[in-house]
């Protein structure tokens, strides 16, 4: 799916951006379609010279510091800057690699930038290229001309350079967009956390804020669509056997729920943004329990969490929020995440344990208040299921339980594989395993040591 959301560009070709046939790109001369501050034309590829990837890195980069747009390798303008012919150019798998290589040797930091070709059905391997880009959360991009780095910009239909000062000011936008995702992350949680019912449960919570919103009507058929594809159902990667119960609506978003009560939500919760934001709550533990089957009193307050369920919540998490950004809100991009356990106080401390064998604790030490990791990720490689979702799984992971005096997570690597020593058989292992060799992801028996 392609980041870029535009109406006017979706008005001017007739369909979604990724979506686009080879008869609506060609309709661009016919109705003499004019280049503006997000389209530009390009008869030709670009070559392979140094000067034609320094044309390719300012025109990407001058895009991505503007408001985004769409270069169209394969059309002609005129001296209107007018779409007035179609000859369309060579297209391939390889080119549009050297075209995603090009722009991440030679623009800083590299953008988000979507190359896809579209061919002619008449004329196999010869059509048009298309190269999306969005506007950047990481903007300014820079590209190297001569032996300093420029910073260009879409100015109507020609390309200039940011002053100084302009420099300057996008810096501080830049950093001021990330603090304020740091906000939203926080201020999403907390939302989420009022919810919850936290007497006896804790919980993963998992919150995720896409760099580039996204949208979608939240209405009652959004509702009854969600409904039909959570409730009863356990949104876990490998089932635990809670499932959310009602699916409800709040201000712009919609929100799904085990339990007889929104405002206190008991084993799964969930918080879906328009903007393609979301929260995930799944409980870990039960501190009335101390085992299956076993009650304990209730001033018992310590809750003794298993890794492996820490493991499996932020890893599904992940993967369940990463969807809703990508293919509900049709959000892009980077995404920033922040993984916590609620409660954990002096009140509420809490302990991490492991099933295997007879159990025991890992860590030197209780926990006594939240722990929390922070990373940003490709909210593609988080949608879908493969090594970079484990890698961010097994990241996140490790950084939440250090707070416990353990070093490192041990059922997955930072590298995206599964070590097989460290998954119960007779709890999670056989659909762990299952699910690896259908994901493509490399299963390990290493031992940590």
């Amino acid at each position: 799916m392609v980041p870029l959301r535009s109406r006017r560009l979706e008005g001017i070709f007739g369909a979604r951006l990724d979506a686009v046939s080879h008869a609506q790109v060609a309709s661009l001369v016919t109705n003499a379609v004019t280049e503006a501050s997000d389209l530009d034309f390009k008869k030709e590829l670009y070559g392979a010279s140094d000067r034609a990837k320094r044309d390719l890195a300012g025109d990407v980069a001058a895009l991505a510091n503007t408001s985004g747009g769409v270069l169209v390798l394969g059309i002609e303008e005129d001296d209107q800057a007018r779409a007035k012919a179609a000859p369309g150019v060579a297209v391939s798998d390889a080119e549009v690699r050297r075209v995603e290589q090009i722009v991440a040797d030679t623009v800083y930091p590299t953008p988000t930038i979507n190359v896809w070709q579209v061919e002619d059905p008449q004329q196999e391997g010869h059509g048009f290229l298309l190269i999306a880009v969005p506007p950047s959360p990481m903007a300014p991009h820079a590209v190297q001309v001569d032996k300093g780095l420029r910073y260009p910009r879409r100015y109507g239909t020609t390309t200039t350079y940011l002053t100084e000062t302009q420099v300057s000011a996008a810096y501080r936008e830049r950093f001021a967009a990330i603090q304020g995702r740091y906000n939203d992350l926080a201020r999403y949680e907390g939302d989420l956390v009022d919810r919850l019912d936290g007497r006896y449960l804790t919980s993963v919570v998992v919150t995720l804020v896409p760099d580039l919103s996204g949208d979608f009507a939240l209405d009652a058929k959004a509702m009854r669509q969600l409904q039909e594809e959570l409730v009863g159902k356990d949104p876990r990667i490998v089932p635990r056997g809670s499932y959310y119960e009602r699916v409800t609506v709040g201000s712009r978003r919609l929100i799904a729920y085990a339990g007889s009560s929104a405002v206190a939500a008991t084993y799964l919760a969930c918080e879906l943004h328009k903007s393609g934001a979301g929260v995930y709550a799944a409980a870990v533990t039960d501190r009335r329990a101390n085992g299956p089957g076993t009650r304990v009193p209730e001033s018992d307050d310590v809750s003794r969490i298993d890794d492996e369920d820490i493991v499996l919540d932020i890893w599904s998490g992940l993967r369940f929020l990463a969807r809703h950004a990508r293919d509900r809100a049709a959000a892009g991009g980077n995404a920033t995440v922040r993984v916590t356990l609620w409660p954990v106080s002096h009140r509420f401390p809490a302990e991490l344990h492991h099933p295997r064998s007879y159990g025991g604790v890992l860590g030197a030490h209780q926990a006594l208040s939240p722990p929390v990791a922070t990373d940003v990720f490709d909210i593609d490689d988080l949608a879908e299921d493969g090594p970079a979702l484990v890698a961010a799984a097994a990241g996140l992971a490790t950084d939440l339980i250090q707070y416990f005096g353990y070093p490192e997570v041990l059922q997955m690597t930072n590298d995206g594989r599964i070590r097989t020593k460290y998954w119960s058989r007779e709890r999670y292992g056989p659909q762990v395993m299952a699910w690896a060799a259908t994901a493509g992801v490399e299963l390990t028996d290493e031992t940590v040591t």
